[in-house]
C-alpha cells in the first residue's frame, strides 16, 4: 500500500509539473479560442457601439491576433485596476487594454514590444485656468485607479482631490456636470475627445512618452515570442499605421520599431 501511495505521489508531481510547464500558446491552439482583456471605457481605444458591441483600436488588434492564430476571439472587459489581476489569475490570456509597459508592472506581467506609443495629457473645459498638473493641487480631477496618470499626479500635485473613474467617458460626464475641473489620461483618448467636442480642450503638454504593450502572463515564453512577432509584422506591413488612421483620422507621429 505504501509503495502504491509513493507511485501515485510521483505521478501527481510529474503531472503537475507538466501542466505548470505548458505554455499558454499550446492551450489557446488546442482550445481554438483566445480570451483577451480589453478596456472599453472610451473611443477610440475601446468602447461599445449602439448595439453594445466592442469596438476600437484595441479590439481590432485583438481580432487580428485571433485571425493570425486561427482561433475564435472572446473579449472580456477589464479596467485599469482589474487587467493585471485577471491576467495573473488565468481569467484572460492577454491584456490589450491601452496598458503602459513600465518597470513596476513588469514585475508582475511580461510585455510585448509596443504596438502603440502615447503619453499623458490633460483634458479641461474650454476656458479653464488650469495650465499644468501643478494646478491640480486643491482641485478635483477625474482619473483612473492604478494608472500611469495617477502615479504622475500623486508625485507632481500631491494635494489633488482624486475622483476615480472606471471609464474615460465618465470623466466627460463629470466635467460637464462641473464635478471635476480636469481629467488626465493617455493623449490618444484626450486628443480624440477634444476633437469631438468644442466644450473641451486638450492641453498641449505631453508629460510622458509611453510604450503601450500587450500583457502576457509570466512563464509563457512561446506566447510572448509569438505576440512579439505578430506586433512586428503589424508594424512592418503598415497595418498598424492603417489602424491608427482608421480611428484617429491621421497617421501616427510616434515611430514604432520592429525586429522581424
Amino acid at each position: 500500500m505504501k509503495k502504491v501511495l509513493i507511485v501515485l505521489l510521483i505521478l501527481s508531481v510529474i503531472f503537475t509539473g507538466t501542466m505548470m510547464g505548458a505554455d499558454k500558446l499550446d492551450k489557446i491552439l488546442q482550445d481554438g479560442k483566445i480570451v483577451v482583456g480589453i478596456a472599453l471605457g472610451g473611443p477610440p481605444i475601446g468602447f461599445r457601439n449602439e448595439k453594445n458591441e466592442p469596438m476600437g483600436y484595441d479590439v481590432d488588434v485583438a481580432t487580428l491576433i485571433a485571425e493570425a492564430l486561427g482561433v475564435k476571439l472572446e473579449i472580456v472587459e477589464v479596467t485599469g485596476a482589474t487587467r493585471i489581476p485577471m491576467l495573473m489569475s488565468d481569467k484572460i490570456d492577454l491584456v490589450i487594454a491601452n496598458m503602459t509597459a513600465n518597470l513596476e508592472r513588469a514585475k508582475s506581467v511580461d510585455f510585448s514590444m509596443p504596438y502603440l506609443r502615447t503619453g499623458i495629457k490633460i483634458l479641461v473645459r474650454t476656458g479653464s485656468d488650469i495650465e499644468s498638473i501643478e494646478d491640480f493641487n486643491g482641485r478635483k480631477v477625474a482619473i483612473g485607479r492604478g494608472t500611469t496618470g495617477e502615479a504622475l499626479v500623486k508625485k507632481m500635485a500631491p494635494d489633488t482631490e482624486f475622483v476615480y473613474i472606471e471609464e474615460f467617458t465618465n470623466a466627460i460626464l463629470l466635467l460637464r456636470q462641473n464635478k471635476v475641473e480636469a481629467a488626465i489620461e493617455d493623449g490618444t483618448l484626450v486628443d480624440y475627445m477634444a476633437g469631438q467636442y468644442d466644450e473641451f480642450t486638450a492641453l498641449p503638454k505631453l508629460y510622458t512618452s509611453d510604450p503601450i504593450g500587450i500583457g502576457v502572463q509570466k512563464g509563457n515564453p512561446d506566447l510572448l515570442r509569438w505576440v512579439d512577432m505578430f506586433v512586428s509584422q503589424l508594424i512592418s506591413t503598415g497595418q498598424q499605421a492603417e489602424l491608427y488612421k482608421k480611428w484617429w483620422g491621421v497617421l501616427p507621429t510616434a515611430e514604432l520599431t520592429y525586429i522581424w
